[in-house]
């Protein structure tokens, strides 16, 4: 998983980053003034989007060089620390980015987490592990924006896969959803060449007002 990740953001594989930030992120987001933990973060502009609504962003991603490329993009400058991890800290932004495993971070209390991108990517064998190790770093009241995908994966193959309603919830029972639509037109070209003709994005967040 991790090599073929790599493989990706060498070869500029990265359909899945929008070059204008999550639309869903900046409809249902309602968390200000929190520690937000955005797992297999890419380099996202939602990152910026995030701080900017008051909020410290604690990035994980594996590809240095998705890493440097967050940065550049941005016009932002940075200090790295060196760790378990090395921290990428912005410089005139509250944005840190850990470059490595996120399975390998450790030490980090968030009180707010953001999923685009990082459960959907990963195959039905990693995923329990990966939102066990997310809870792990949130307090007990953290807010959660969780994004899914629903298609017949018996037409098509992912990532990004497909996950159920009842799987999501197994692993965050205090999700609700809160939006769904029809995104087929944005699904991936070897989706389309395949023949899916649905592909459902789902929005789920913290229950309660």
């Amino acid at each position: 998983m991790a090599e073929a990740w790599l493989e990706r953001w060498q070869e500029g594989r990265i359909g899945w980053h929008e070059d204008t930030g999550n639309a869903s992120l900046q409809k249902h987001w309602r968390a200000r003034g929190r520690t937000v933990l955005v797992p297999l973060c890419g380099k996202s502009v939602d990152l910026v989007w995030l701080a900017a609504q008051g909020n410290r962003v604690v990035g994980v991603e594996l590809s240095q060089l998705a890493v440097e490329a967050f940065f550049a993009e941005q016009q932002l400058d940075f200090t790295v620390s060196e760790g378990p991890l090395p921290r990428f800290d912005a410089i005139g932004a509250d944005i840190t980015i850990y470059q490595g495993d996120f399975m390998a971070l450790a030490g980090v209390h968030c009180d707010a987490h953001y999923d685009r991108g990082a459960l959907v990517a990963l195959s039905a064998d990693l995923r329990a592990g990966y939102a066990a190790h997310v809870s792990s770093l949130l307090t007990e009241d953290a807010e959660q924006l969780v994004i899914t995908l629903g298609y017949d994966q018996s037409v098509a193959q992912g990532p990004p896969f497909s996950i159920s309603d009842e799987e999501l919830l197994g692993y965050w029972p205090g999700l609700e959803r809160i939006d769904r639509y029809d995104d087929t037109a944005n699904a991936p070209p070897k989706f389309l060449d395949a023949g899916l003709e649905e592909l459902i994005e789902m929005v789920w967040r913290s229950a309660g007002d």
